[in-house]
């Protein structure tokens, strides 16, 4: 069980894993955080390849991570392949009589390990990471460090979904507004309550309005100079009727009047539940002139 010291370190631990989306932000919080509390010399965060059968070191401390790097790390040697491998953690008080311990890190290296404590990071029955700590400065680890080294890594485990999800979703997120901004004609869409979400380039320019003074705000005060063109996206987001191939005149702050062609959805996700409304339109002046 983990006393006052240990728990105390594990909860501030965890409010800070709250706050990291970044794999490799996350990968060098928990091993200088652990090697800080638990008084290690220096230490390796692997992530697992174990379809190739391999460990790859993500963050170090005590030695060069690059020097790390050029060493290949079997699941098949070792003791953190031996973790990885078995998926148990190790407190090991003399590496040097352990027949798991590859010697050749230490020649490498330069470091001549002593005691050991290496944990797994499991997600959803995947063995995804392996962190190891090497030489304990003030004797060998004991069975609390193990502990809290253990219930970390498992929080990790989780953090690590989190980046993933949260990496996914941001390059969806740039995808989605890469496209909207390569639309030749104006796109402006809402959330449930009436809330400008994105507008994109174009719309910006036929509407002559700075996209950022349009989004985040509520739609019948986002373009003041344009009531009746609001009220299109307001109507269909409250009564859920989307209009297509309409026409509308419009007259711009400077006076000059203009034809606008637009057309309005509905935006559901898959469970059919509202999200928002669009609006994509077309300035046809020029056609008008013609």
């Amino acid at each position: 069980m983990l006393g006052t010291y240990h728990m105390t370190a594990l909860l501030d631990a965890m409010t800070e894993l709250h706050h990291i989306h970044d794999r490799e932000q996350l990968y060098r919080f928990m091993l200088n955080w652990c090697s800080d509390v638990l008084k290690a010399q220096g230490g390796t965060f692997f992530t697992v390849r174990e379809e190739l059968g391999e460990l790859k070191p993500e963050a170090s401390k005590g030695v060069s991570l690059n020097l790390l790097k050029e060493i290949p790390f079997k699941m098949s040697t070792g003791i953190c392949g031996w973790v990885a491998t078995t998926r148990q953690s190790v407190n090991i008080e003399n590496a040097q009589v352990d027949k798991r311990f590859n010697r050749a890190v230490d020649v490498i290296t330069g470091i001549r390990t002593r005691s050991i404590l290496c944990v797994p990071i499991i997600r959803q029955a995947k063995i995804i990471g392996v962190v190891e700590l090497v030489n304990r400065l003030d004797g060998v680890f004991r069975e609390a460090d193990l502990e809290f080294f253990q219930h970390l890594a498992n929080q990790v485990g989780v953090a690590l979904e989190s980046c993933r999800l949260f990496e996914e979703t941001s390059e969806l997120l740039a995808y989605t507004n890469s496209v909207i901004n390569s639309l030749t004609g104006g796109f402006i869409s809402t959330d449930p309550q009436g809330i400008v979400t994105r507008c994109n380039h174009s719309a910006s320019h036929i509407l002559a309005t700075a996209s950022d003074e349009v989004v985040g705000q509520p739609l019948l005060s986002a373009l003041p100079h344009y009531p009746a063109f609001s009220a299109i996206l307001d109507v269909t987001l409250k009564h859920q009727t989307p209009v297509a191939r309409q026409e509308i005149e419009l007259q711009r702050p400077d006076g000059a009047a203009m034809l606008i062609g637009y057309s309005t959805f509905l935006i559901h996700n898959d469970a059919k539940r509202l999200l928002g409304a669009g609006i994509i339109f077309q300035d046809l002046t020029h056609l008008k002139r013609n």
